[in-house]
C-alpha cells in the first residue's frame, strides 16, 4: 500500500477566494474546466487552460514523465509561463493574471496561490480540503486525479465548502478536421443549472 501512496500524485484544491466569489458554480464542459472570475465584466466564467494555446502552442505534460500536471503562472510584467509539474493544482487566470502577478506556490504544503481580499495580498495556501493525510487516498482515480474545491449555497441555507475529484487538464481532442476555435471562454452551470 505504500508504494501506491508514493507513485499517487500530490492532490492539492483550487482558490478559496474563487470558490467563495463564484459559490454554486460548475464547469461541466471538459473544453472549459477552469471556474474563474472575469473582472471586466464582474462574472464568473468557466475558462480553457491559457496553455492549451499560448499563442499558438499547446503544452502538455506527459502522464509518465513524473510531473504530469500542467501549471502556469504570470511574470510580474503578465507573461504566461507554462509548465510541468507533480502537483494537481488547478489554477486560477484571475488571481494569477490580475491580482498576482509574479507570484507561484511550488510547495507540496502550500501550493495554492490565493488573494486575500481583506489583507489585499497574494498568498500560498494549504489545501482547503480536508486534513492533508487523507488527500493521498483521496482522487485515485486516473481520470479524475485533481482534488478541487468548491462552495455550495443553499438560496436560504449555509455555505457548503465541497472537495471533488476533478479530470487532469488536459486539452480534449477537437478532431481532425475543421477550424481551430477561438472561444477561451464559457458560462457556467450554476447549482446544476445553465445559465
Amino acid at each position: 500500500a505504500a508504494v501506491g501512496l508514493l507513485s499517487a500524485p500530490l492532490a492539492s484544491a483550487s482558490s478559496v477566494y474563487i470558490a467563495s466569489l463564484c459559490r454554486g458554480g460548475l464547469c461541466t464542459d471538459p473544453k472549459f474546466p477552469i471556474l474563474d472570475f472575469d473582472q471586466e465584466k464582474g462574472e464568473c466564467l468557466c475558462r480553457a487552460h491559457p496553455c492549451w494555446d499560448n499563442r499558438g502552442i499547446s503544452h502538455a505534460c506527459p502522464d509518465d514523465s513524473g510531473m504530469p500536471f500542467l501549471r502556469f503562472t504570470h511574470s510580474q510584467d503578465g507573461d504566461l509561463q507554462c509548465s510541468c509539474s507533480r502537483l494537481a493544482i488547478y489554477d486560477s487566470l484571475h488571481i494569477s493574471r490580475v491580482l498576482c502577478p509574479g507570484h507561484a506556490c511550488n510547495s507540496a504544503d502550500f501550493p495554492i496561490l490565493d488573494w486575500g481580499p481583506v489583507e489585499g495580498k497574494c498568498f500560498c495556501r494549504a489545501s482547503p480540503c480536508p486534513s492533508q493525510a487523507d488527500l493521498a487516498s483521496q482522487c485515485t482515480d486516473p481520470d479524475t486525479p485533481i482534488l478541487h474545491y468548491r462552495e455550495e449555497k443553499d438560496v436560504a441555507g449555509p455555505v457548503k465548502p465541497k472537495c471533488d475529484c476533478v479530470a487532469k487538464l488536459d486539452r480534449p481532442f477537437s478532431g481532425l478536421r475543421g477550424k481551430r476555435s477561438v472561444q477561451s471562454s464559457a458560462s457556467c452551470t450554476w447549482n446544476g443549472k445553465q445559465i
